[in-house]
């Protein structure tokens, strides 16, 4: 059985309670665009709406379906329009460099499990739809008695989506929570072995990644490890986001390594994806 837990009071107490990547404001953006003479975006919206990819980033920012239709990798639309649209929008550079936070987040499982003889205890934050656990224990189901796997995030409908997801496996326990990430007391008790996050902090001020990141490090055991990535811009990439008000902070690999300069890690270790766009990190504590 799924174990769905919340921790409501807590999260009352957070000023902020509105999920960072729901980014957008304005309720009607095509009033918008009209009253900023912004002409050009009008057709752009009508047209990227037909891309179901396209549609999800527009109406709900960098909601979970839109970064889990991401990493699936499968071109769905209206009609042969949308489709194609949807395919040509996941194959840009940037797409591309943010599909492969999964491939790595999955390899970084994967790597920790098998240095580890026994239980591996994983925080996922937030969890969205966990393709990178189910991909690994599909392919190897010995694992699965080993993952000690829990899922953080501050929206019920996602903790659902992932409770559902998770059930294909069948060994799998998994334990869910409602918690804030910039939070500390709203994270589940004890420490992690491993604490995986991706898409959160490229939503988040640097006053507020520091406070994520002190708050990752402090639930994390000695010698546990810390698997994040950081987004690098994209000019065209960008232009769509913010025209449509998906807001994105970028950091290169330098702002990364500033970011987690406060704490004391044993090790940090930062690579770059192929595109060039995406900073992967796995910090050791």
């Amino acid at each position: 059985m799924n174990n769905i837990s919340t921790t409501s009071q807590a999260l009352a107490k957070n000023p902020t309670s509105r999920p960072a990547n729901f980014t957008r404001h304005t309720t009607d953006l095509v009033a918008k665009f009209k009253q900023n003479h912004q002409w050009h975006l009008i057709p752009l919206y009508h047209l990227l709406r037909l891309s179901e990819f396209g549609r999800e980033g527009i109406e709900r920012s960098g909601s979970y379906k839109f970064a889990d239709h991401l990493y699936r990798n499968e071109p769905a639309g209206q009609g042969i329009m949308g489709k194609w649209l949807d395919r040509v929008l996941l194959n840009l550079p940037a797409a591309r460099g943010m599909r492969q936070r999964c491939v790595e987040a999955e390899r970084t499982l994967e790597e920790r499990l098998d240095a580890t003889p026994n239980q591996l205890r994983v925080l996922a934050l937030p969890c969205g739809i966990p393709r990178d656990v189910t991909r690994l224990l599909h392919r190897r189901p010995e694992l699965t008695v080993r993952l000690n796997y829990v899922g953080m995030d501050m929206d019920e409908e996602v903790l659902g989506a992932a409770a559902e997801h998770l059930q294909e496996i069948r060994k799998l326990h998994p334990c869910l929570i409602q918690g804030d990430a910039l939070v500390s007391e709203t994270y589940p008790e004890g420490t992690f072995d491993l604490i995986i996050s991706t898409g959160l902090g490229e939503f988040l001020h640097d006053e507020a990644l520091r406070v994520f990141y002190k708050n990752v490090f402090d639930h994390l055991n000695p010698g546990g490890m810390f698997y994040t990535s950081a987004t690098t811009k994209d000019e065209k990439s960008d232009f769509l986001l913010r025209s449509f008000e998906l807001n994105t902070n970028y950091r290169d690999l330098a702002k990364t390594r500033l970011m987690l300069a406060p704490m004391a890690w044993s090790a940090v270790h930062l690579n770059a994806d192929r595109t060039g766009l995406q900073t992967f990190v796995r910090a050791i504590k």
